[in-house]
């Protein structure tokens, strides 16, 4: 997780980044039921957490596949991994913010956190675009804060470890807010599904 970061200075490479979300993955499997309790909108199937984590198994094993590459090549894999195996809106959604990412750090062979912020921000114009009719207090809501939160910090701090701390918080609390936003998870009384499942997997991470 967010140890591999640690003591690492100000700038990490692909494989770190690879090794975070790998970590997050196996701390997202015992939280998916409650994932899929959650899930109501937009139709109460019950199968957001099974569904991002359908996907971000596809993303572990595209980069097993991938020895031996350069750093650079293993965020435009975790992406392509995820793409292939998306699943639901959810796991459609979460590899375009895959997909983004790669594009916003495309050809860097490390990043330090204004590339990562700006990989934020390329990953939420690319889930948008994922959605035909975007609908705010969703897990698109939960993207665009966290990836607004990592500009703010990464203009005033250049520690990657601060730095996805502060994601993690702007998840959580953008995830506490989306019930404010959507009527339908307010009547239910639950927060939204999918922001829920990408602020765990952050938090994993």
């Amino acid at each position: 997780g967010l140890r591999a970061l640690a003591g690492m200075g100000p700038t990490a490479d692909g494989r770190d980044l690879t090794a975070l979300f790998s970590t997050a993955l196996h701390l997202l499997e015992p939280n998916v039921n409650e994932v899929n309790r959650l899930n109501v909108f937009p139709v109460p199937d019950g199968d957001t957490g099974t569904n991002m984590l359908l996907t971000m198994k596809a993303l572990e094993a595209e980069i097993a596949k991938a020895t031996d590459i350069p750093a650079s090549q293993l965020v435009p894999t975790m992406a392509r991994g995820a793409l292939m195996g998306a699943r639901g809106n959810s796991g459609v959604i979460l590899a375009q913010f895959f997909q983004g990412l790669s594009n916003g750090l495309d050809g860097k062979d490390s990043f330090d956190c204004r590339a990562l912020a700006l990989g934020l921000a390329e990953a939420t114009t690319a889930a948008y675009k994922a959605v035909g009719n975007p609908v705010e207090g969703t897990m698109l809501t939960v993207i665009r804060e966290i990836s607004e939160a990592a500009q703010a910090q990464a203009i005033v701090n250049a520690d990657i470890l601060e730095l996805w701390e502060t994601m993690c918080k702007a998840a959580k609390e953008s995830v506490a807010r989306t019930p404010s936003l959507l009527p339908v998870l307010r009547e239910a009384g639950v927060v939204d599904a999918g922001g829920q499942g990408l602020s765990v997997l952050l938090e994993g991470a």
